[in-house]
């Protein structure tokens, strides 16, 4: 299953009644989690994808309820349409036109967010969404930093906004490998116990390896990229395995949870791509059953020989391993 690393039927539930046109649906399970942060940010992520094409109608709305979930979900859904115009690829395939429409609809999304995070001052996800607008507005680094601050004063653990912050430091976005990977590091350091935010070192790990692996796809070589693969991950194996080991140890798995972690699937997709690729086979095969067959575009799409192989890569590991 693609698309779709999660486990929430409520959430399924309000994403089918607004695509039926029911968009106050969303406002019921949204209220419901203000006091869970991971919950919350999942939720108006998801519904913020089937928000799109009614980000405007959500605006009026929320101007008369003056609901904070309405807002967090009008200026989400304005995120999600802007990077639907921008699309995915690179910056140099995105013409002059699309660019203008999507900053200009990026910035929509920006004082809804604040008038939501001004409504519910506790709530840290408005401030990690505009951790997002603010990436593609390409906003200084002060701002970023503000933001950021934000975030972490009100939930030091938040999965997405330290996916965001990732994205911040990495080359791409005019960071550095090396303050990226820092980051990485001193996120494992203060996860707590049982936390998968310690994904966020293999992510790094995937940043830095897409750089090397797309020289090697320019040159068509699949023997290459296949010794380039195990040799990267290779070489980080026992930092990946004692970060994940912070997560799913047997100390980790003691203590008390009321519900999985929200991003649990997403982070096991990160570990299980990194150790079958440094051939740790058991590492591999328990991070794969973590999996539970729900597949996650990063990281497969960074070592998918072609995008339309990432189901196949996905499968071919598993098939290896388990």
């Amino acid at each position: 299953m693609r698309d779709h690393t999660y486990d929430d039927a409520i959430l399924d539930i309000a994403a089918e009644e607004m695509d039926a046109g029911h968009l106050r649906a969303a406002t019921t399970v949204l209220a419901e989690c203000r006091e869970d942060p991971e919950v919350r940010a999942l939720r108006v992520e998801v519904l913020g994808e089937h928000a799109i094409g009614h980000a405007d109608e959500l605006l009026e709305l929320a101007k008369s309820n003056e609901d904070p979930d309405l807002w967090l979900l009008a200026g989400t859904a304005f995120i999600r349409e802007a990077w639907a115009v921008r699309g995915t690829g690179r910056a140099d395939s995105v013409g002059k036109d699309r660019f203008k429409v999507f900053f200009a609809t990026l910035r929509k999304s920006v004082a809804p967010l604040h008038e939501a995070a001004k409504l519910l001052p506790g709530d840290a996800v408005p401030w990690a969404q505009l951790q997002v607008a603010g990436l593609g507005l390409q906003v200084d680094r002060e701002q970023k930093d503000e933001v950021w601050r934000e975030v972490v004063a009100r939930c030091p653990t938040l999965y997405p906004a330290h996916w965001t912050r990732l994205q911040t430091l990495a080359a791409k976005w005019g960071g550095s490998a090396e303050e990226m990977m820092a980051f990485a590091q001193g996120s494992v350091d203060a996860a707590p116990t049982g936390n998968p935010v310690v994904a966020m070192l293999p992510l790094a790990h995937f940043e830095v390896f897409l750089e090397k692996f797309e020289e090697a796809v320019g040159d068509r070589s699949a023997l290459r990229i296949a010794s380039l693969k195990l040799r990267y991950f290779g070489r980080v194996r026992e930092e990946l395995a004692a970060a994940a080991d912070r997560w799913t140890s047997a100390d980790a798995q003691t203590l008390p949870q009321l519900q999985p972690h929200p991003r649990a699937l997403q982070a096991h997709n990160l570990f299980a791509a990194a150790f079958a690729l440094a051939e740790d086979a058991p590492r591999a095969k328990r991070h794969l059953i973590g999996m539970r067959d729900h597949v996650h575009d990063v990281p497969w799409a960074y070592v998918a020989y072609r995008a339309d192989d990432l189901a196949r890569e996905s499968s071919e590991l598993a098939t290896k391993y388990l």
